[in-house]
């Protein structure tokens, strides 16, 4: 990486004065085809012929770029007129009007940018606004325009960031900026990770008892999403090009819904693993036995209780109410680490899993609420592979898969073919010092020493760089033709666990990015160690400069972090909550000592539990806030 960071330094700071670059390295996600006509022509401003006929998004498209213009030249914003350049649109051009018809739209475009004015084709609105977010990165920082032709399409059509609210609560400014950032890297699926044990930050009239599930700002009051919030939300992001997909995690992760009534739900506020299943002793992997003995992946516990009907009202009302504020066709419907314990069940060592016959009755029930309010199934992958119910789910459902591309063959071998990847090893984006098992061996021994806090196990290493996802294969070890067509596109993924609203901007960026150029452009022959760098810092800057978002150096790899979060489930009622005694070992921000004053250790933790919320006594997390960012020179 030093000789990277060096070439990187090194063509930051070349003067703008020298011999014009080529026009690829101006342009982030890389287009298909770009043919660079190595010549500049001064523009003062644009206009777009006939721009009343398009439609919101089109006009929006085209205020950015009037936007990026002025912030690049430091001028006004121009306002177009007769004498600008001209930007002529040919063809017929499909208008698309509502956020459902981004599901299967056509992105292509092409852009032709000339001494005499702009010409753009694109078959719908989508490709239009497109070809003017490309257009405004033609813009330098001395009022040219970089003249090139650029065919373009995306290799993928679903390229997608997963996003957590529940762990951590995010207003809907938040959610509009980092939208804006999926905007400029042409991103057009937002998967909401919506709600979770931790949290329900949804105002539900239907059942008030749900706003004890909320995190709480200082005055007391409570954080959530309202119905006008979503719609919000929603038209914000369908004039981004961007699909909005909720996720309602069911059966677990769903410790919430017993503030409505505790029946439904089994194992709430338990603690993690308890240690007390007798597997200790004659284990031959620590890994094995903590699952096998566990109640869910980590505090607050709580699984739906599908062992009775009761569940049926409150998913039904859910998806009928408050899955009908989406537009959007898809309804995803979780499904990840359905543990067996809080059922009473003791895992098997062969053959089907053993909670196949509860989710065998479960599945084909919530099929036909999600067929009542006409939504298509999606759910992570372990719906085809751990809860014997593969056969079941429509053979249409979306599968986001983020367990590794090695699963595809078998998903596929089930008759599923919608299938998207967000490996947690590579393009999970919370993966720090502070999240180490989904680490590879050499992130978690590179030295951080920002991490000294008294009391508290915390531990060296750093967290993906943008190099390492830039270089993931989303059809990496797949050579048969019907897996490689079941894979429809990729997301990155950020669970906030450990992520705050003033270190947000950072995590997503300019790493999301990056992956959404795999997914758009998807070459790696598109990598080149020292021109690729410069392109992405020139992307950084555009971001930082025209949507404030705050986005880390290119070499920054999770340092200065000096802090290990928790939810804010542990800033309430959490911290003193007995399910958040965990007997999981060794994790980062852990105290130094169990809940005897001993020493935590192995395996004797399992009879001293430690204290998973504790460190967050040592924070108020209503006092990270997001900061707008400094501006920062553009490169060239």
């Amino acid at each position: 990486m030093c000789w990277q960071l060096l070439s990187l330094s090194l063509l930051l700071f070349l003067p703008t004065s020298l011999a014009h670059r080529p026009a690829s390295f101006y342009l982030w996600p890389l287009p298909y085809s770009v043919v660079d006509h190595d010549d500049r022509v001064s523009v003062d401003c644009f206009n777009l012929e006939n721009l009343s006929d398009f439609p919101a998004s089109v006009d929006r498209a085209f205020k950015q770029l009037l936007s990026s213009l002025a912030i690049k030249t430091n001028k006004p914003v121009c306002t177009p007129g007769p004498l600008s350049f001209r930007i002529k649109v040919t063809g017929t051009v499909e208008k698309i009007v509502s956020p459902p018809q981004l599901a299967s739209v056509d992105e292509s475009y092409t852009l032709d940018v000339s001494s005499n004015g702009i010409i753009i084709s694109a078959k719908t609105s989508v490709g239009l606004a497109y070809a003017l977010q490309t257009l405004s990165q033609l813009v330098t920082v001395n009022g040219t325009l970089v003249r090139a032709t650029i065919s373009d399409a995306p290799r993928f059509s679903y390229r997608g960031f997963m996003f957590d609210t529940a762990r951590n609560f995010f207003p809907v400014e938040d959610i509009m900026r980092i939208m804006d950032g999926m905007f400029y890297s042409k991103l057009n699926v937002f998967h909401w990770h919506i709600y979770d044990s931790q949290s329900f930050p949804i105002k539900w009239d239907r059942y008030p008892q749900l706003e004890k599930a909320t995190f709480k700002y200082a005055n007391g009051t409570s954080k959530l999403y309202t119905k006008s919030d979503v719609k919000a939300i929603i038209n914000y992001a369908f004039l981004r090009n961007i699909r909005v997909i909720p996720e309602f995690e069911m059966p677990g992760h769903c410790g919430i819904f017993g503030y409505v009534n505790p029946a439904l739900v089994l194992g709430w506020n338990h603690s993690p693993w308890d240690g007390k299943n007798g597997e200790w002793e004659n284990a031959t992997k620590k890994d094995k036995v903590i699952w096998d003995s566990g109640w869910c992946a980590e505090p607050p516990c709580g699984q739906l209780n599908i062992i009775h009907s009761a569940y049926l009202t409150i998913i039904d009302l859910l998806i009928t109410d408050v899955g009908n504020w989406f537009v959007d066709p898809i309804l995803h419907v979780g499904h990840d680490e359905v543990n067996p314990r809080p059922y009473g069940l003791v895992p098997s060592k062969n053959g089907e899993p053993v909670v196949a016959p509860l989710m065998r009755g479960f599945e084909p029930k919530l099929i036909a609420i999600l067929d009542k309010n006409k939504k298509r199934y999606a759910a992570w992958d372990e719906v085809t592979t751990d809860y014997g119910i593969a056969e079941i789910i429509p053979r249409d459902s979306l599968i986001t898969l983020w367990l590794g591309q090695s699963k595809v063959p078998t998903i596929v071998g089930k008759g599923l073919t919608n299938i998207v990847v967000g490996n947690f090893d590579s393009w999970y984006l919370d993966c720090s010092p502070s999240v180490t098992w989904c680490l590879e061996g050499y992130e978690k021994t590179q030295p951080d020493t920002s991490y000294n806090i008294p009391g508290y196990h915390t531990y060296p290493g750093q967290w993906h760089n943008w190099t390492k996802q830039y270089l993931v294969d989303p059809l990496g070890g797949l050579t048969e033709p019907s897996y490689i067509n079941a894979v429809k596109g990729g997301f990155g993924a950020l669970f906030t666990e450990t992520i705050k609203r003033h270190n947000l901007d950072r995590y997503a960026f300019p790493r999301l990015a990056v992956i959404a150029e795999r997914l758009w452009t998807y070459s790696k022959a598109s990598y080149d160690a020292e021109v690729t760098p410069v392109r992405l810092g020139r992307f950084r800057a555009s971001l930082i400069d025209e949507l404030a978002i705050g986005a880390a150096p290119l070499d920054y790899l999770g340092n200065g972090e000096d802090m290990v979060f928790r939810t804010e489930w542990c800033d309430g009622a959490g911290r003193t909550a007995p399910g958040q005694k965990t007997n999981e070992c060794c994790f980062s921000g852990e105290p130094t000592t169990g809940g005897n004053g001993g020493p935590v250790r192995e395996p004797s933790y399992f009879a001293d539990p430690a204290d998973y919320c504790k460190i967050a006594g040592l924070y108020v997390t209503n006092d990270l806030k997001y900061v707008k960012p400094k501006p920062v020179p553009y490169p060239f």
